[in-house]
């Protein structure tokens, strides 16, 4: 496993990684192992509503924009704004795939009939694309940050200020990389590390935010002229520049390799010997999801995606089973 994860390392550090090419995109939809798609919908939904819940009250507990000052309190807004997208991105890959099969096939008693011998491409709309690129970004943006909130305040920010152990700061500073690491366990979002660099932009824009609002008098929820007290830039401007230095050179970078070792691990155990009973079936997984009740039992070759984007593909034979007879289909994927 020693030489494995070596090379997927060195694969990493190449420039075509920087961007979030969608080759699969499949893979920010579906999860990384044999759950239900109505178990993963479900499951889309409810963290969608459990964090927002938390945002909503967070908001009703300070009352005051202040509120957004903070790094976690950010990261867990967008954390939101993540979960919105990825359930909503996931109910219009459903309902595409769905339109798909019936245009594409005839109901019957027993499950779908092919219409013509074949069954087109899954069509991915340019917008979903783009949706599904942002829903990507957040997802990095998430994790990471998630993380290294979670590093910085209980190694610098609690044990100067003392914030009460409340449920809402165990949430916020705690329940956040819980909520992080499920994710990166149960989805199959592929997570590269050359996507630092969008990382570190961010971090960059957040520390000249501080900059400009502390330049511009503002004061944290206490009046105090600083956000965190590791930021005062007038009072400590060299506690404040080592804070910001550690955070750009060290947290954050030692936060996003063990994300990235996470998502490793998750797919090295998916397709392992022992994990590939657990592993998704990504042919029925998709074909539960149009609808069809027909299982599908073998591919041949193993294409790159199930969508294709405008109505280009090629054809390959796929078996679907009905009442225990076999019948050829041809899927362009």
């Amino acid at each position: 496993m020693g030489s494995v994860w070596t090379q997927s390392f060195r694969e990493e550090l190449t420039v075509r990684k920087l961007k979030f090419t969608l080759t699969r995109p499949e893979l920010l939809l579906q999860p990384q192992w044999s759950i239900s798609p109505r178990v993963w919908f479900l499951y889309r939904l409810f963290m969608l509503l459990y964090t927002f819940s938390w945002c909503l009250y967070l908001a009703l507990l300070f009352s005051t924009p202040k509120w957004l000052l903070f790094l976690s309190h950010i990261v867990y807004c967008i954390m939101g704004i993540y979960y919105l997208l990825a359930f909503c991105n996931l109910v219009w890959a459903a309902v595409q795939v769905r339109r798909f099969y019936r245009s594409q096939s005839t109901a019957s008693e027993d499950g779908y009939v092919v219409r013509g011998g074949s069954v087109g491409p899954f069509p991915l709309p340019p917008l979903l694309s783009a949706a599904l690129r942002l829903q990507w970004c957040l997802h990095n943006l998430v994790g990471s940050f998630s993380v290294t909130v979670s590093l910085l305040y209980w190694t610098l920010v609690y044990p100067i200020e003392k914030h009460p152990l409340s449920t809402f700061n165990i949430n916020m500073h705690v329940g956040n990389s819980i909520q992080t690491l499920l994710d990166l366990v149960l989805s199959s979002t592929p997570v590269h590390l050359a996507h630092y660099l969008h990382l570190f932009l961010g971090a960059c824009l957040y520390i000249a935010f501080t900059l400009l609002y502390w330049f511009s008098g503002g004061t944290n929820l206490s009046n105090k002229p600083y956000i965190y007290k590791v930021l005062d830039y007038g009072g400590c401007p060299l506690v404040a520049a080592f804070s910001v230095l550690g955070v750009v050179c060290v947290c954050l970078p030692i936060s996003h390799f063990l994300v990235w070792n996470v998502c490793y691990l998750r797919r090295s155990v998916a397709t392992g010997a022992r994990g590939g009973s657990l592993g998704l079936c990504r042919e029925r997984w998709w074909w539960k999801v149009g609808g069809a009740t027909g299982g599908v039992v073998s591919l041949t070759g193993i294409p790159a995606s199930i969508f294709t984007p405008a109505y280009s593909g090629t054809s390959q034979p796929l078996l679907a089973s009905r009442n225990g007879l076999q019948g050829a289909m041809s899927v362009y994927l």
